[in-house]
Formats: structure tokens, sequence, C-alpha cells
């Protein structure tokens, strides 16, 4: 079926009856709740930004690099430890962090400021994305509110890691690519190759991956070969994603010989295709059943999810008609929002965080459906934003900023208040000695100063040390260590499940414990 350089109004809609695009659909109660629910959801996700801790293993790990990177004047290839580089990941995220850090210091602040500002950048293209497709600008606030309210992409939008960086690009190619099309807008098209750029140095050929298949299986159906090669800038947009993303590939392998291979090879093709990964430098590999992904996308899409019932399944007969009506929208964002799922369905070694790319298309589906029920005469009940849908992802959001204070052992994993505990007793001299376990949240508050070993001998010479040694140790392994270095140490406090820490008592007679 081919589709028209102009928009054609919808011929037959699968959920509920035609209606042409005419303006904004909510009532100002409406609107108000949504705008309630998007500012309120924004508000506190800004305030775990600031209080939070830093979550181990990944969070930390990934602000802990930026900060070396900050600290080294390294900014080519990130550090995962001091002199070992880290090749799993491009580092657009690390500088994100790291030029925050450099701006603010090292702090909660400095390190995720800039990811929630990207986080930001996805939901305006969302909502300018609705806002096109809806020709309402209150729809452009509900699809926002969707996906900001979605427990993923929530927690993603200020944590320091890779994958909001990778969302910020394929949501920028797969908008600026629709937005193109529709437009004929130039702008729009060099947008198409800075999210594609933006990906490649966020998480690499993945980008590719996740934005190639569903644009050209919708061109495939929409037969828009001509409009797709006049209106998308190829020859001097692929030059500038290359003159873009590639520079930093040629001089990551020149600075660190062997990146290529590790990267390209490695974390895109063993990575997926090899069960408990043996080949991952940088962590342990997560065998998954095959198909782990959809229940990952339901959990990181809920309550919104339930949402999807409110497209009636007797009519999806008609599906066709409703996928190709408007230039193929519902096609479009059916498969930006199936493909990354889909893709990564046959993969054992995955992580929650897999099914984000596809939020932003489930946010703008969801919308859809709520646009055409809130303009019937007699709307049905059951809806995208039912109350009890929001009612539940509010009481989700109210909780997590609860458990970010939250005492042991409700609290997150992090050495934060392990580490605020030491440097409170710490004297000149002093150091703290992490024994088996490494831990990045407690280098990250000590900027570097907490040390890791496995090794006995290590620990009996750094106890022969100037000044006092502060082990931190889980307290069921304290219990085997050589009772002559029990001896040695007095338990100062401990926090739930996160480690123990113990202070060297033969040297300070007088210390005074704190309960644990």
């Amino acid at each position: 079926m081919r589709i028209g350089a102009h928009r054609a109004p919808p011929q037959y809609i699968p959920f509920l009856p035609v209606m042409e695009p005419l303006g904004p659909t909510l009532d100002n109660k409406s609107r108000r709740w949504v705008l309630l629910l998007l500012g309120g959801v924004v508000l506190c996700r800004l305030l775990l930004l600031l209080f939070a801790p830093m979550w181990d293993p990944s969070e930390a790990r990934y602000a802990e690099m930026s900060r070396v990177m900050v600290q080294s004047g390294d900014w080519i290839t990130p550090q995962f430890a001091p002199g070992v580089p880290f090749w799993a990941k491009p580092p657009l995220s690390m500088w994100a962090s790291a030029a925050g850090i450099a701006c603010f210091g090292p702090n909660h602040f400095g390190a995720r400021i800039f990811t929630f500002l990207a986080a930001l950048g996805v939901l305006a293209m969302v909502a300018r994305a609705a806002h096109h497709e809806f020709r309402s600008t209150a729809m452009g606030w509900v699809a926002a509110a969707l996906l900001m309210a979605s427990p993923l992409f929530y927690y993603c939008s200020a944590a320091v890691m890779t994958d909001l960086f990778l969302v910020l690009g394929t949501t920028l190619t797969m908008v600026a690519f629709r937005m193109a099309l529709e437009t004929s807008s130039r702008g729009w098209g060099y947008g198409f190759f800075v999210g594609l750029s933006i990906g490649l140095l966020a998480k690499g050929p993945l980008t590719l991956v996740l934005a190639g298949p569903p644009i050209f299986v919708y061109c495939l159906f929409t037969c828009q070969w001509r409009h797709v090669w006049q209106r998308i800038p190829w020859l001097s947009g692929t030059l500038l994603m290359l003159l873009v993303a590639v520079p930093w590939y040629l001089l990551a392998e020149n600075h660190t010989p062997g990146f290529l291979d590790y990267f390209i090879v490695g974390e895109h093709i063993r990575r997926f295709t090899v069960a408990a990964w043996a080949g991952d430098k940088y962590g342990s590999a997560h065998s998954k059943p095959i198909g782990t992904i959809w229940l990952f996308a339901l959990l990181a899409t809920f309550p919104w999810c339930c949402g999807l019932l409110a497209a009636p399944l007797r009519q999806w007969r008609h599906f066709c008609s409703w996928a190709m009506a408007s230039n193929g929208c519902g096609l479009y964002l059916l498969l930006w929002a199936l493909w990354p799922l889909v893709f990564f369905t046959p993969a054992r070694n995955i992580i929650a965080t897999y099914p984000l790319p596809a939020l932003p298309a489930i946010a703008l589906l969801l919308t859809e459906i709520y646009w055409r029920r809130s303009a019937l005469a007699q709307p049905p009940r059951w809806h995208p934003l039912h109350p009890a849908l929001v009612g539940v992802s509010a009481t989700v959001v109210l909780l997590s900023v609860l458990l970010a204070f939250a005492p042991p052992p409700f609290a997150p994993p992090t050495e934060r208040e392990l580490v605020y505990c030491y440097q409170a007793h710490r004297a000149p001299n002093d150091c703290l000695l992490y024994f088996q376990k490494r831990k990045f949240s407690a280098e990250f508050y000590t900027q570097g100063q907490a040390s890791t070993t496995d090794s006995l001998a290590v620990l009996r010479q750094r106890m022969q040390g100037p000044g006092r040694l502060f082990l931190a140790i889980d307290v069921k392994h304290f219990a085997l260590l050589p009772p002559a270095v029990q001896a040695s140490f007095t338990l100062l406090g401990h926090w739930g499940k996160q480690s123990g820490l113990y202070v060297q008592s033969d040297a300070i007679p007088n210390l005074t414990i704190d309960s644990p």
C-alpha cells in the first residue's frame, strides 16, 4: 500500500471510531491531572538525583569511572581501575558525568545532572512527536507523563548509566526520521544522523541495529522509498555521522590496542549468543531464560502497560487499516516499540534495562489510545490514564523516594553510610581497605582513597602500615579470618547486608565504639 506525500486522515481505527486530529482533547481537569502527574514525577526524580546514594554496582561503577576520568585527565578511554582500560562501552555517558563532576564537584548532583537533562530531552522529543501525530499539545504532555512515570525510564532518567544516552540517540533517530518524511524538514533529516551519532558514542553499533530494521520494514510496507531518498540527506548526513562518531573509535584503538576486537565482537556478538559469556572483563554474565526481555518490558512499563487493554482484541482484524492510516503512524510506532523486544528475545545475557529503547514508542502508542478515547461522547471507562493506574504509579514513585532514605536492610546497596562512618572516625594516615569484594560506591565517596584486596598477606601488610586500618568486610566473612587478625579489630558498625566496618583496636585503646 503506497502512502502519499501528504498526511492522509485516518480511514479506520481499530480501537475506536474514526476522527480527525483537531487539537487538544483534554478538559481542564484532565489537563491539570496530567501536568500534576508529570510535574510530581519529575520533582521526585530530582529529589532522588540530589539525595539518593550511588547504587552498587552499576551506577557507582560509572560514577567512579567518570570521577577518575576527571582526575586522570584521560578523556579518551575510561578506566575500570587505575591503568585498566574499560572497553565495554563508549564514553558518552561518562563524558556527561565527568563534565558534571568537573563543573560541580564529585557529588550526586555533578555525576547525575547531565543524565537528567538528557532525559528531559527525550521527554521533549516524545512530546513533540505526540503533538505532531495527534495535532494536540495536550497529548504531548500525556506522552511525556506516561514515559516519565514508567518505572524503568523513571529510574534511568537520573542514574549514572549508559542506557539513557542510548535512548536519547534512538529516540532522536526515530522521531527525526518520521518528522523528516512528514515535513520535508532538512533539519529533521540531519537530526536523524545526529541521533545515530549519539547512539554510536553511547552504546556503539547496537544503535544501528535498533533503528535500522524498524525503519526498513516501515518503508517496505508504505512504499516511501522515493520520499526517504529525497527527504533524508543520506550523503551529507552519513558524512556528518562518521565525522562525529568514528574519530573516537580510532583514537580509542590507538590509545589502547585491542579495543575494537573486544567491543565489536565480544560485546555485540558473544555477549548475546553465549550464555554466561566468560569474556566479560568487568563483571559477571547475566544468564536468563530466552524471552525474559518480555517480562522485563512488562515490569518496565507497569502499570501503564495495563492501558493496552483499552484496545479491544475483537477489532484487531482491522489492524492493517489502523496501521496504515495517517501515513503509517501506527505501523511506525509498533515497529519502534516491538523491534527491541523481538531482537533481544533470543538473548540470554540481558539485564532489566534492555527494554528502555522501546519505552518512548510504547508511551506514544498509549497516548494514541487515550487520544482517540477522549473524543468520544461516551468514552469507555478503561483507558491508559485510568485513576487506578495513576494511583498505582504514584504509589510506586513515592515508595522510591522513601526507599532512598530507608534504613538497612531496606536501603539500596551502597557503601555511603559506611564511608560516612569511616570519615567521622578517621585521623591522618588512617586508611580504608575492602577485603574480598570491590565496592565502587566506596571509591566514589572517598574519591579513590578506598582500596580493595582479596589477599590475606596484603591485609597483614596493611595492618603494619602507619595509622589505623579500617577494614570493610561482610560480618560473616570476618569470622573466617585467622583469630590473630580478628583480635586486632573491633567492630565499628554494620549496615544490614552490607559490609561491616572494623577498626584496628590495638592502636586506639580508648576508641569509642558505635553500636551496630
